[in-house]
């Protein structure tokens, strides 16, 4: 069957360290080009373990700022390296997150000027980084795949971005980090899939020394419980809705799944897991040896 747009969680989790959920990173390939959006913790390893690598990643979009969704850029930088990688990296991001990945970049570059002199490879061009700012609106250069950024409300990190991933008749939207927002629900209306983030407020109980009520309320504010997914993938007529950025990263999927559907959502859903990759047009999951049809 012919996959027109591939969608892979190499991380579906969140800043609490997960063995089961990296941090947040996906992979999105079409007609041969091959996007990552965001580089957690660990996303250099799940690259390996879904059989691709930094070094054939064609650009690398950073969505905001927070870090767990660009800690790992500059290992993502040596390891592709060492991998073969011999173009330069295309990196795009809102300027605060360039800022951070510049910042990454600049601190090793003594180290990085050892390993060239020393190491002896053939070629030290794969270590090099074009850092491009993130607007709204299409993005060039990228194939067959069609990616238009645009933005999402997670104040007070700003700007932050959501994106739509389209190729052939095939449309993804990927909300990144953010509250309910207009531009969200526009974006998602009729998609194929709706890849959404989701906090589970009532997985979030308050922890002394942990977390406090206001510690929940404040980061349930910027991000969206399952209830208010459900709402946006029902009333934006979604074919299918996928749920990853899981907070906490432990969370019992299984009522997740019955929160969803009390909120009104009873189209086709993926409790994204890493590694987990998703297939259009041919409505395919596969993930762990398995393939599923939704």
């Amino acid at each position: 069957m012919t996959t027109d747009l591939a969608f892979t969680f190499l991380g579906t989790g969140a800043p609490p360290v997960s063995l089961r959920r990296a941090g947040p990173a996906h992979l999105v390939e079409a007609s041969g080009t091959s996007v990552l959006i965001d580089c957690g913790s660990g996303v250099s390893q799940r690259l390996v373990a879904a059989r691709h690598a930094g070094a054939r990643i064609d650009a690398l979009i950073v969505t905001h700022e927070h870090s767990d969704h660009l800690v790992d850029f500059y290992q993502l930088v040596v390891s592709s390296w060492h991998q073969g990688r011999d173009r330069p990296w295309r990196v795009l991001a809102p300027a605060p997150a360039l800022a951070n990945m510049r910042g990454q970049y600049e601190a090793f570059a003594r180290e990085r000027a050892l390993r060239i002199a020393f190491e002896k490879r053939p070629d030290a061009t794969g270590l090099e980084v074009v850092f491009e700012e993130l607007h709204e609106g299409p993005i060039a250069g990228l194939g067959g795949l069609e990616v238009e950024a645009f933005l999402v409300d997670h104040k007070p990190v700003e700007p932050a971005f959501g994106l739509a991933l389209t190729a052939r008749a095939s449309r993804i939207v990927f909300s990144g980090d953010t509250r309910l927002t207009p531009s969200l629900a526009q974006a998602a209306q009729g998609c194929d899939l709706l890849v959404c983030e989701v906090f589970v407020d009532s997985q979030m109980p308050v922890v002394a020394g942990v977390r406090s009520a206001e510690t929940v309320a404040s980061v349930q504010s910027y991000h969206m419980t399952p209830t208010v997914v459900a709402g946006l993938a029902s009333r934006s007529g979604v074919r299918a809705l996928a749920l990853t950025h899981l907070v906490p990263p432990g969370a019992d999927t299984a009522a997740l799944a019955g929160e969803l559907r009390a909120g009104g959502y009873a189209g086709p859903l993926i409790i994204g897991e890493d590694l987990m990759r998703v297939e259009l047009p041919g409505r395919l999951l596969r993930w762990n040896g398995a393939t599923v049809g939704f």
